[in-house]
Parts: C-alpha cells; sequence; structure tokens
C-alpha cells in the first residue's frame, strides 16, 4: 500500500475532527521517543531491536530509512502489536490529549501509560503514523499550507494569524462559512509580525525615500502579554504559554504584580506584543543574551489596532500605560531619513556590543506571520567583513534524517589545544555544533570527502583526542582525516555542553578551508584572546559606506569590572522586563 493511502486509510475522517487539534499539543520529541519506546517494550538496551531503535538515523540497508523513527518503530512494533487496532479515532485524540498534558506537567509515568494503551491496542501501520503525528514529522511530500487549504480556504491565514489548529476546525469546520476579517483574539496567541533582513545599500529605497524610525535590536525573548482586567496571559513567539512563569494575575509570577498597576485606570484589555529581557537594576543595562525584535502593541478596549499606522500606535502607546524602568517601558527610537544615519546606527549598536539595529516605516501597518511589511534588521554578521571568523576543525558528525537521511548532516567542531612551538596539535576541545550555512550539493561533496572516516563514537570509550562536554556526536573521525572549516557566528557564549565551557550563538559554515592543514585550525589560546576582544562578540570593525570595507572599531567606554557585572555576577540581581 502506498504511503498517501495508508495515511488516508488511518487519518482522511479525523481530518475536520480532531487531526489539526491533537497534531498542534503533542511533544514527545522533547521525551526521546527511542528511549520511551525501548522501555515499554522491556527491549534488552544492547538487543537488536533496541539498537535499530537507538541508531535509527544510521544507514543500515538500501531502504532508505535511515532518520525515520517512525518506520524503524514499525518494523519492531510488527511482530509485537495486535494486527487490527482496537481504538476509536475519538479515544486516540484523548490519549494524544492526555501525553500532551502530562508531559507538559512533567509526568513522564502517565505518559508511558498512555502510550502502552496505545500499542497494545493499535496496529504497528496505525502506530508508525501516530508516531509521526507526535514527532510532527509526517513524510509525505504535502506541505501544512496544502492540508489547511483543503479543509478550508480561509484555514491557512486563520492558523497564521492564531497558532491554534483547534480554533481553525471549530471555525471552519463549514466550508460553506468563510472569514470576512481574520482578527487577533484576547488570549490566543498569534504569530507576530517580523523584520526581514535590509539591504544596507538599499536602505532608502526599501524605506520609499521618506523618513523612518532607526530602533536598537533588543537581544531578549520574543513575547506578547494579553490582559483583561485583573487576568494575564504571555505566549512566546511560537505560541508556548508562560503565563504561570510571569503570572496570571497581579498575586502572582515574577512580572505582573509589578506592572499591574501602571496600566491607566480606562484600560481594561489590551494586547501588547514585546520583547522580554533580563534587567540588571545596578548598571541598569538590559542582559543581551538571546535572540529577537522589538514591538508594539495590537489592541486596546477591544479595539483592533492593527490597521493603524505605526506612528499613530506609537502615540497611543502612552494612553496605556505609565514606563517603570526595569519592568516595562518603551524601547527609545530616532527619526531618520538617509542611508548614513543607518550606518551610524549600526556602528554605534556594534560598539555597545549590541545585537543590531531596526529600521521601521512609520507608515507600516501590523501584519501577522507577516516579514519585511516596512520592518527591516541589520546584524554586524548580515555586512560582509564585519565580523571575526573561526576557523575549526571538523571531529564528529550527526546522521541527518528526510532530505538529509543516510548522510551526515550536522557536524561538532574543535579547537586544538595549544601545541609547544614547532609541533602540531594532538588534542582537541569541543565547541560548537553546526549544521547550516551550505548548499545540499556542498554536504554531499564534504560527505564524500569525510565518508570513509568515520568512527562509530562510544561514550564508553571515547576517542582520547577529542575532548566533548554534555555533547556526544553520534561518529567521530581522526583529525588528521578531518578538514577545517571557516565559521561565522554572532558571539561566544558560555556552554557546559562542549569542552571548551563555550559555544557559538547562530553558527554557520561559510566554507572549506581548503587551504588549510587540518592542524591550522584555531587553538584555546586564539579563541580566549577573541572572546575576551569584545566580550564575546564577534563583530569587530566598524562599515564605512565610503571606502566599501570595514574599519577598526572603537573600544568600549566601560571598565572590565563594570561589564562583569552586566553580563550578571553573582552579586547582580536579574529582574524581567517587556519592551514594547
Amino acid at each position: 500500500m502506498s504511503c498517501r493511502n495508508e495515511f488516508h486509510s488511518l487519518v482522511v475522517h479525523c481530518v475536520k475532527k480532531y487531526f489539526f487539534a491533537f497534531l498542534s499539543n503533542i511533544q514527545l520529541h522533547r521525551l526521546s521517543p527511542h528511549h520511551l519506546y525501548i522501555e515499554l517494550l522491556n527491549l534488552p538496551k544492547d538487543g537488536k531491536d533496541a539498537l535499530k531503535l537507538l541508531n535509527y538515523r544510521t544507514p543500515t540497508g538500501s531502504r532508505g530509512d535511515a532518520g525515520d523513527f517512525a518506520m524503524i518503530a514499525y518494523f519492531v512494533l510488527k511482530q509485537r502489536c495486535p494486527r487490527k487496532g482496537q481504538l476509536t479515532i475519538k479515544q486516540v485524540n484523548d490519549i494524544l490529549d492526555s501525553i500532551s498534558n502530562n508531559n507538559a506537567a512533567k509526568r513522564r509515568d502517565l505518559v508511558k501509560k498512555s502510550l502502552l494503551q496505545l500499542i497494545t491496542q493499535s496496529s504497528a501501520l496505525e502506530q508508525k503514523w501516530l508516531i509521526r503525528m507526535i514527532i510532527k514529522d509526517l513524510k509525505l511530500g504535502v506541505s501544512q499550507q496544502t492540508l489547511l487549504s483543503i479543509f478550508h480556504p480561509d484555514a491557512s491565514e486563520l492558523h497564521n494569524v492564531t497558532t491554534d489548529l483547534e480554533k481553525v476546525c471549530r471555525q471552519l469546520h463549514n466550508p460553506s462559512v468563510f472569514l470576512s476579517d481574520v482578527s487577533i483574539t484576547l488570549f490566543s496567541a498569534f504569530k507576530p509580525m517580523l523584520a526581514a533582513i535590509a539591504d544596507i545599500q538599499q536602505i532608502e529605497k526599501q524605506m520609499n525615500n521618506q523618513s523612518f524610525y532607526i530602533e536598537t535590536k533588543l537581544d531578549g525573548e520574543r513575547m506578547q502579554m494579553h490582559k483583561d482586567g485583573d487576568v494575564y496571559k504571555y505566549f512566546s513567539r511560537n505560541g508556548y504559554d508562560y503565563t504561570q512563569q510571569f503570572g496570571a494575575s497581579p498575586l502572582e509570577g515574577s512580572l505582573t504584580p509589578f506592572i499591574h498597576n501602571i496600566f491607566n485606570k480606562n484600560i481594561q484589555n489590551c494586547i501588547l506584543d514585546g520583547e522580554m529581557m533580563a534587567y540588571n537594576p545596578t548598571t541598569q543595562n538590559f542582559n543581551y543574551r538571546h535572540a529577537s525584535v522589538c514591538l508594539m502593541f495590537s489592541m486596546v478596549n477591544n479595539q483592533k489596532l492593527g490597521h493603524e499606522m505605526l506612528s499613530k500606535r506609537y502615540e497611543k502607546l502612552n494612553e496605556i500605560f505609565t514606563p517603570i524602568e526595569g519592568r516595562l517601558q518603551f524601547v527609545p527610537k530616532n527619526q531618520a531619513n538617509t542611508q548614513k544615519e543607518v550606518i551610524d546606527s549600526l556602528n554605534e549598536a556594534i560598539d555597545n556590543r549590541e545585537e543590531g539595529i531596526v529600521i521601521k516605516d512609520p507608515m507600516s501597518i501590523y501584519k501577522p506571520d507577516k516579514r519585511g511589511e516596512g520592518w527591516f534588521k541589520i546584524k554586524p554578521e548580515y555586512v560582509s567583513g564585519l565580523m571575526d571568523e573561526l576557523d575549526l576543525l571538523i571531529v564528529g558528525g550527526y546522521w541527518g534524517k528526510g532530505l538529509r537521511g543516510g548522510m551526515m548532516s550536522h557536524f561538532l567542531c574543535a579547537v586544538a589545544e595549544t601545541p609547544l612551538p614547532g609541533e602540531k596539535p594532538s588534542v582537541f576541545h569541543s565547541i560548537c555544533r553546526v549544521g547550516s550555512g551550505y548548499t545540499m550539493k556542498e554536504l554531499y561533496d564534504l560527505g564524500l570527502k569525510l565518508a570513509k572516516y568515520w568512527k562509530p563514537y562510544r561514550k564508553r570509550d571515547p576517542p582520547f583526542n577529542i575532548l566533548c562536554g554534555t555533547e556526544k556526536p553520534e561518529v567521530y573521525i581522526e583529525p588528521c582525516n578531518s578538514v577545517i572549516v571557516q565559521i561565522k557566528a554572532a558571539e561566544i557564549v558560555s556552554s557546559d555542553m562542549y569542552k571548551t565551557d563555550y559555544t557559538l550563538r547562530f553558527p554557520r559554515i561559510e566554507r572549506i578551508r581548503e587551504d588549510k592543514e587540518w592542524h591550522d585550525c584555531m587553538t584555546l589560546d586564539i579563541l580566549e584572546q577573541l572572546r575576551g576582544k569584545a566580550c564575546g562578540k564577534l563583530a569587530t570593525k566598524h562599515f564605512d559606506i565610503d571606502n566599501d570595507e570595514p574599519q577598526g572599531k572603537k573600544p568600549l567606554d566601560v571598565s572590565s569590572d563594570s561589564w562583569d557585572i552586566f553580563l550578571g555576577s553573582q552579586d547582580c540581581s536579574l529582574q524581567i522586563i517587556i519592551c514594547i
């Protein structure tokens, strides 16, 4: 039976009732499903079937199953499950809801109980598709947008706004009903508006040769706050609920009790879309350690303001709340007209060790789940020549899945211990895992170059010359058989996952250094110098439009002691702030 026919026989009748609802809630992939199934089936840990599940990404034959956990599980379950399933769609949905809820509550015992019910009452074929739904990897060759368009012409648009598949099913179950106005609603998460990458050479044209706003690109977590009287909810960019952490009422949480009384008396409800930051009250600085962009608000007192111009929404902000330092405040903005002002702001952000800048069109309106509709971002790593790049040695690999199945898709990179003069390095320390920056052809060519040198990595008997932290590769390669890759990244940050105690933020491969031998990779000494050069930031030069090449940047005017406190010493208490 073909893949599509299998899927049709199991799912087609539940698409309009349950499929989208439970598909959006399950998070089993966070629980390492291969370990769960080994435990539930009582498989010997060193047995043939257990090793199949554990090493599901490793190519074993010509079937092309590598990276397809559901298919591997199907063959393991085939001799252990009933030939015909006994569960109705409603029962399956209830079990998956139970898995989702208990997973969120960290009730592993109850998650296992629900999975065991699926194993004992479902066929192997049914479980193959249920596993694919649970880990959100259907392998149909059909996109989510295609499925949504089959369900209802307006389904994709509504889901883009609300990120709530259950709401899509409930509101659009009747194909004769259409949405006249897809809108943001209170206490329902939505996908926020995003900024596209700007072309610094064409920025005036992108702003229609009109004046524009320049803001600092804050380095926090994108968050939206929904308020109705004394009731609050917080959602992340991806729709995850953080209300328990920040506070559902003025009586609880790390933020709500401190901001409830700053809203103007006439504000009954509102939705704020902004940036959640860590704030240091001692230095009065933000703790720039995460990533996203700072935005606006979209509803006040049941009045939806998405179609209002940005300039008008800024004016209305002062009517909503009174800013309080370190809790809830506005992001300063400058009005500008020229490319030079953009370049000056970018260079200033580099000097201040900030993530970058955001350019906004005052005439733009708020469009959920849209990117680049009048909002643009510029980060140093987007501009050629502004970043220090690292020459790292590939020492480990990870098998891919999907289109990358059967080949290495990610690599573990390392730096060398500094050798004695005249000698080659002999020991290497892991620093990051990288899986982007190359095309499929480049990945394929690199895979061919290294294929015959990969060896299984055994945690109980690791190679003596490749030192890892908690992050272990699936396979390793002897350094003398490997290649150096040039890595571009935003920042060097602390991490206990790698042997260096550091890792790279947003690493990507720029190119393979065919001109360098394996022993010419970066050393620990050079890494430490680079980390101390700009407090870990890898943007080291100014952009000069006249010379069209980067210039050296000026030193930051701050003592090393106060900078350590800014990064968060033990004496520094950090508070939470959401910036609008």
